[in-house]
């Protein structure tokens, strides 16, 4: 073998090893996101209104709201999408449809940003994310 042939061979090979890493990260990619999505959110948004977020299935959640007088709300509907280090959050059918969307950034263990509701810009979000449901 000359010695480019084997240079041929050597970059083929890398390549070879280095796509298959590429393959393994993207078939890891949704256990990645459904890790950072987690099972649990805890958080606050404007005004002292507070929240409770468990997963249903994927990125489908049902929640608890909570006024600063300590009135609950329910809402059965709210999706949490994830891509790359950005979250949407879309609540009631999203901002468009009367309901409330939330952007952000998420990270391991927490995401905020802002969010509109109805069409208008309703102020800042923050919250904390939990793979279980924490103990109170």
């Amino acid at each position: 073998m000359t010695r480019s042939t084997m240079v041929c061979v050597v970059m083929a090979a890398v390549l070879a090893a280095s796509m298959a890493g590429v393959v393994r990260a993207q078939e890891n990619l949704p256990a990645a996101v459904e890790a950072m999505r987690g099972r649990h959110w805890h958080g606050g948004e404007c005004c002292g209104w507070t929240w409770d977020w468990v997963q249903q299935s994927g990125p489908n959640f049902s929640g608890t709201f909570r006024n600063p007088n300590g009135q609950q709300l329910q809402e059965p509907s709210i999706i949490i999408s994830i891509v790359g280090n950005q979250v949407q959050i879309t609540r009631a059918g999203g901002s468009a449809a009367g309901g409330c969307t939330y952007i952000g950034t998420i990270r391991v263990g927490s995401a905020e940003g802002t969010y509109a509701c109805a069409g208008k810009p309703a102020g800042p979000w923050a919250a904390t994310i939990y793979q279980t449901a924490p103990s109170r």
